[in-house]
């Protein structure tokens, strides 16, 4: 089951544009927790002799924190549209800041948690 999970995670992450913040977690095929226990499954059964797959896991793992409810997700994307735009005094700047830095911190967070499994 664990490997359907992380399958159809990389599914959706092979569709989305890398580097962006903030992607709807509705995009997401299973929920956050199970995506998680399921590279964390496979981390833990995969011997030495598979580190190409150990990396593509720590590096799912670790962008999954690029995704964040809906309603965050919509207000980071008017953020980034008001920076675009040049109007950086927008109101919706500031929450939208909030939310990206919040992600870098829980991707920091996980980068920590998959030292265990270099």
């Amino acid at each position: 089951m664990a490997t359907k999970v992380v399958s159809d995670f990389g599914k959706v992450l092979s569709m989305v544009e890398p580097g962006v913040y903030g992607l709807p977690e509705s995009l997401l095929p299973h929920t956050r927790e199970s995506i998680r226990f399921a590279i964390l499954t496979l981390l833990r059964n995969l011997g030495a002799d598979h580190p190409e797959v150990k990396e593509g896991l720590r590096q799912g793992y670790v962008y999954l924190a690029q995704f964040v409810g809906d309603e965050d997700a919509a207000t980071v994307s008017r953020g980034q549209a008001s920076v675009s735009s040049g109007s950086v005094e927008d109101a919706s700047a500031e929450p939208a800041m909030r939310i990206i830095n919040r992600i870098k911190l829980d991707m920091e967070r996980a980068v920590e948690e998959m030292r265990d499994f270099l």
